[in-house]
């Protein structure tokens, strides 16, 4: 019988300084993971509140397939007072056509039409600056046409914390499940941008949200002046804008089941890439000091995991550097686990540590790729 000295021999130079480095990172990790993460919950469905009539926009290019769908769920929500905004932002494919004829028969249906060769030369910031002169009330809720409310309550769900006065709502915007390896690494992704944004935006540090499922205030749109301050850029009507006007006192979260909308993910890795390439692209203009706070996990992570490579290599025993690697991943995979749960991907839960670690070098990669690459198209 092996005595507990085979398992733990007397530590060397190598253990007291890589395990020193790995343990530093798991502690960040911990932080973030208990002091953010865990923030994220589901919010109670509240009952009757005074809720404020609510403008939907939803910019469509060359929807008409997806607005044939989804557009009836969005007009037939369970809400007091509401419209729906369709802006066209120079379609192609006989939207105009198509919807014309709707707007008649369909309270609270309006349709704004840009020319095609005029929006080409401005994204989706002009379309929904326009949407937003067209709206006829002081609170805007934010969709895309290839998207669908989770129910009939999502509109309700949404516009609640504007009740309490808030004037920035972050929901959650859910991509449909794609097979294989990429459907598994576009769920991770998607986890692990919801328990940031949502996760520090509970702690009353928001920074973005997603414009598939955003809502705010005219009040604050009109006193930041729109997207002035960063109209030069091509993208960042969601994440640039909520960085322009949120803050702790004014910004609520919305995570319920019925109040999530679902959009078709990407179906290739060539889309994949080059959706990632854009997100990451406009990283490049956050603040300063945004940038340094969503720096500080990928680099935990990526440190983290060197780390451990090289102390399996170099250690006195393999049972130090296993010990600290369970010690770190069993207390986050039980906060992912719940966040799985809550955010319905329950089944991406179980291969927590393999993603955990692909994506720490990954992310790093597709970060350098982003940095180095010309203005993307979109």
């Amino acid at each position: 019988m092996q005595g507990i000295a085979d398992f733990f021999p007397l530590p060397t130079t190598n253990d007291y300084l890589i395990g020193g480095v790995a343990l530093l990172c798991a502690v960040v990790s911990w932080y973030i993971h208990f002091r953010f993460y865990l923030k994220v919950k589901t919010t109670p469905v509240e009952a009757e509140v005074n809720l404020p009539p609510v403008s939907v926009v939803i910019c469509a290019h060359n929807e008409i397939d997806n607005l044939s769908q989804y557009l009836y769920l969005w007009i037939e929500q369970d809400y007091p007072t509401f419209e729906v905004i369709v802006v066209d932002d120079g379609s192609t494919d006989g939207t105009a056509n198509w919807i014309g004829p709707l707007i008649p028969g369909t309270p609270g249906l309006k349709y704004v039409h840009l020319d095609a060769d005029y929006i080409k030369m401005h994204g989706k910031k002009i379309a929904l600056t326009l949407g937003f002169k067209a709206a006829k009330y002081k609170h805007f809720l934010l969709t895309d046409a290839d998207c669908k409310p989770a129910s009939n309550h999502w509109l309700r769900e949404m516009a609640a914390p504007f009740a309490h006065g808030a004037d920035v709502v972050l929901g959650v915007g859910k991509l449909s499940k794609t097979n294989g390896f990429l459907g598994g690494l576009i769920r991770y992704e998607f986890l692990q941008t919801a328990m940031s944004y949502l996760g520090y935006a509970a702690a009353g540090k928001p920074y973005m949200g997603v414009g598939r499922n955003l809502a705010y205030s005219r009040e604050v749109y009109d006193k930041v002046g729109g997207f002035s301050s960063h109209h030069h850029i091509i993208a960042g009507d969601d994440d640039l804008f909520v960085q322009s006007v949120a803050n702790e006192k004014n910004t609520a979260v919305v995570v319920s089941p019925g109040a999530f909308t679902y959009s078709l993910s990407k179906q290739t890795f060539r889309e994949y890439l080059r959706q990632k390439n854009r997100h990451l692209w406009v990283g490049k203009f956050y603040k300063k000091s945004v940038k340094r706070m969503l720096s500080v996990y990928p680099v935990s992570q990526f440190l983290f995991w060197s780390a451990m490579i090289v102390w399996f290599a170099l250690a006195s025993s393999f049972t130090y550097p296993l010990a600290l690697m369970l010690l770190k991943l069993v207390p986050e995979w039980v906060i992912v686990a719940g966040r799985c749960r809550i955010l319905k991907i329950k089944k991406l839960a179980a291969f927590y540590p393999f993603w955990n670690l692909f994506y720490s070098y990954w992310y790093i990669l597709l970060g350098i790729r982003a940095f180095f690459s010309k203005k993307p198209l979109w």
